[in-house]
């Protein structure tokens, strides 16, 4: 089973190549596949100087760590191959709420992170459940918000969406590769109520010089917002709390590829993000492209930019001092099994509002088994 977990800051792109250079494995086998142990211990130091007025700059220490443990199991007498993971959380000490245990992806637990069962069919596929990212995700990740582009490129948007990535309760099926072609489709978001279903399908097409994909999301469940008032009645203070429905389903496209010229790669994708409202549909556009060149094997030189547009409200038009940007550079090091990496990372949010601005400084390490 080739199931290689999502790392934040290195690609598995970028670790894929380093293992095969330096001849580094990708897990611990513990027990002839049927379970393996792998894992990174990665960090980095971080200093911040944000343009707000009366902003402190601040640094930071960010501990990325993480263990997990997955297997593929195959029986004499079944025809499908057992597969199933476990993966913690990064073990930054984020905190833990027992009523909301799944959604503090680094308090170190197992099974904050991709935790699935399932089943994997010669020539088809596989079939998983568990928490697992949604489709169209796995395009809007890798490669396209490396290096920091995320915050621009892949959770940020101004027309109040709401969208899953790694999320629990999901359905998901995995295509075997036929001729460089493969299919991904998940089913989620339906443990409160069938209504609320989440779908999404993506495709990709890899060649020796290229890799296009494309996806789509949607999530059909009501985003509401609940508001509480206090009042005074009868010298007792009185709390009223009224929901209203803020949207009736959000979604987006991604459509993006790589192109690879030897010890060069480019790569750049469109997401197209839309919600539902009373007055109609609120859209914005987000767009990422980066450029890599690996020197001699080992040195990397990486740049990266992502932007969104001006959110386009119902009713409204365009909203004033939403378009942002990311302007990123990275310098990094491979060594056997691990990574060295230096960032630079400008942003600039919520257009004329200098209140998210900032400039930002890493210097990190990721050692991954």
């Amino acid at each position: 089973m080739e199931n290689m977990f999502k790392r934040t800051l290195l690609g598995a792109a970028i670790a894929t190549a380093a293992m095969a250079s330096t001849g580094a494995h990708a897990a611990i086998d513990l027990l002839d596949g049927k379970v393996q142990m792998y894992g990174q211990a990665a960090g980095f130091v971080q200093y911040s100087m944000p343009k707000a007025n009366k902003s402190d700059d601040t640094v930071s220490a960010v501990i990325e760590s993480r263990i997990g443990f997955r297997g593929a199991v195959e029986f004499d007498n079944l025809a499908p191959t057992l597969l199933w993971q476990i993966e913690g959380g990064n073990t930054g000490n984020g905190g833990y709420d027992p009523d909301e245990s799944w959604t503090h992806a680094n308090n170190g637990a197992l099974g904050a992170r991709d935790t699935f069962l399932g089943f994997q069919f010669d020539g088809i596929g596989s079939i998983k459940f568990g928490r697992q990212l949604v489709a169209a995700y796995n395009y809007v990740d890798w490669p396209h918000t490396n290096p920091g582009l995320g915050n621009v490129f892949d959770w940020h948007n101004d027309i109040g969406a709401t969208f899953e990535d790694r999320t629990d309760n999901n359905l998901r099926f995995d295509s075997a590769n036929f001729g460089g072609f493969n299919v991904q489709a998940t089913l989620s978001n339906m443990d409160k109520s069938t209504d609320n279903i989440a779908y999404s399908i993506a495709a990709s097409y890899s060649a020796d010089m290229f890799s296009v994909h494309a996806g789509y999301y949607d999530n059909g469940a009501d985003t509401t917002k609940t508001t509480t008032e206090e009042t005074v009645k009868d010298g007792k203070v009185v709390s009223t709390s009224t929901t209203t429905i803020e949207n009736t389903g959000s979604q987006y496209s991604i459509v993006g590829g790589s192109l690879f010229l030897g010890d060069i790669t480019l790569t750049a994708a469109g997401k197209y993000m839309t919600t539902d409202v009373a007055l109609g549909t609120n859209s914005q556009w987000a767009w990422s492209t980066t450029a890599q060149y690996v020197h001699n094997g080992q040195w990397v030189y990486k740049v990266g930019y992502a932007g969104t547009s001006e959110a386009d409200i119902a009713g409204k038009g365009k909203k004033a001092d939403t378009e942002d940007t990311a302007i990123t550079a990275r310098l990094g090091y491979l060594l056997p099994s691990a990574y060295l990496y230096t960032d630079i990372r400008h942003y600039n949010m919520e257009g004329g509002n200098e209140d998210s601005d900032s400039t930002n400084l890493l210097l990190g390490v990721e050692y991954y088994f």
